[in-house]
């Protein structure tokens, strides 16, 4: 049974990667001709509100635990992988979000894109541990 969610939680890591990578493009040219890359005030507004919905993700996210639910049960666990999934795509697109935002207020910086890389590699890390804690 460990190996049956172990599996379930990497292909659900792997989709949701896949459609973040998808997802990065039409934001990417939504933001960059709508009138945020011209009203930084507006675009800081933006990266805010941006913001806050990823702490609340990332709440959600770390408040969960694969502890709490039966490993045996097929249902539990689909509803685990699809909540925690919701959670890391809202958190994956918040960082889109804020990586492209954050490059039209102070232009674009290297290092900013690999910390925001590097903090959602975090959160798939406390995914997979939070499921090891479990077994």
């Amino acid at each position: 049974m460990e190996k049956i969610i172990i599996k379930e939680n990497i292909i659900k890591n792997i989709f949701i990667v896949i459609l973040l990578i998808i997802l990065y493009f039409p934001i990417s040219s939504y933001l960059t001709n709508s009138n945020l890359f011209t009203d930084l005030s507006l675009a800081g507004n933006i990266l805010v509100a941006t913001s806050i919905i990823a702490v609340t993700a990332c709440f959600g996210n770390f408040a969960f635990t694969y502890e709490k639910i039966s490993v045996e049960s097929i249902f539990e666990r689909y509803l685990a992988h699809f909540v925690t999934g919701l959670l890391m795509l809202i958190i994956g697109t918040s960082l889109i979000f804020t990586g492209i935002l954050v490059s039209f207020v102070m232009g674009h910086f290297i290092l900013l894109d690999f910390l925001l890389i590097v903090l959602y590699i975090a959160c798939v890390g406390y995914d997979f541990w939070d499921l090891f804690r479990a077994l």
